[in-house]
């Protein structure tokens, strides 16, 4: 997971807003059309690089469909007022029809409102966990440890742990330098020119910041071995 900077929130969402503030009653999730929730749900992709916000899975379009849905942060049945609220808004994984045993769909209706749960539009959120060369990820805080539990987003399911580990083979397996390692970590906390990011980007930049950090320390060792 990493941090997403929320923009303002797409036209036609507050154009919908607009034409229903008289009526404050139907200012809900459920009675947004399709007209609405497509745009939304683009706008969302785009702020967050292409990537679903909890599992830095890559989002893809098939024909005109993203395979992806609106996630509330707080769940609109049990936050209603929070329904349309764009900051309460993200882009996951799967499409809406789709299930899953990690993420969003996972993680359904456990409340963030009552109980520990990293929020990624605030700030610090890579901090909170560490990711390994094998693939696997560990909460460092009750907040990180809670999403990882199988029982919210399951974040070290098969699946997840498989596709991040062979990202970071491929990352590793070109043995690159510890100064071309850190360049690399830097760069995939960026966005492209593109506006994306790559598919677990955080993860990438952790296992090559603590590879640059281990050949760092092995020259110095092997620097003090040499000296008189």
């Amino acid at each position: 997971m990493r941090s997403i900077t929320k923009r303002a929130e797409c036209g036609e969402l507050r154009a919908w807003k607009k034409l229903n503030a008289t009526s404050p009653q139907n200012i809900h999730y459920d009675n947004l059309g399709k007209e609405q929730r497509d745009p939304m749900l683009e706008a969302l992709i785009v702020e967050q690089g292409g990537l679903c916000a909890y599992t830095m899975k890559q989002i893809v379009r098939v024909g005109e469909q993203w395979q992806a849905h609106i996630e509330h942060i707080l769940p609109r049945s049990l936050h209603p007022a929070q329904s349309v609220n764009w900051a309460n808004l993200l882009a996951c994984l799967p499409g809406r029809s789709i299930d899953c045993e990690y993420g969003a769909k996972r993680k359904d209706q456990y409340d963030p409102g009552l109980k520990p749960f990293v929020d990624p539009t605030k700030g610090g959120v890579s901090v909170q966990f560490r990711f390994r060369e094998n693939g696997e990820v560990e909460g460092l805080t009750a907040a990180a440890k809670a999403c990882v539990d199988e029982k919210v987003l399951n974040l070290n399911h098969i699946e997840l742990v498989n596709d991040r580990a062979g990202k970071i083979r491929g990352a590793l397996g070109q043995r690159p330098t510890a100064k071309r390692a850190r360049h690399r970590a830097q760069e995939l906390r960026k966005f492209s020119i593109h506006g994306e990011l790559e598919p677990y980007c955080e993860a990438l930049a952790q296992v090559l910041e603590a590879y640059a950090s281990r050949l760092e320390k092995r020259a110095v060792r092997l620097a003090g071995a040499k000296r008189p």
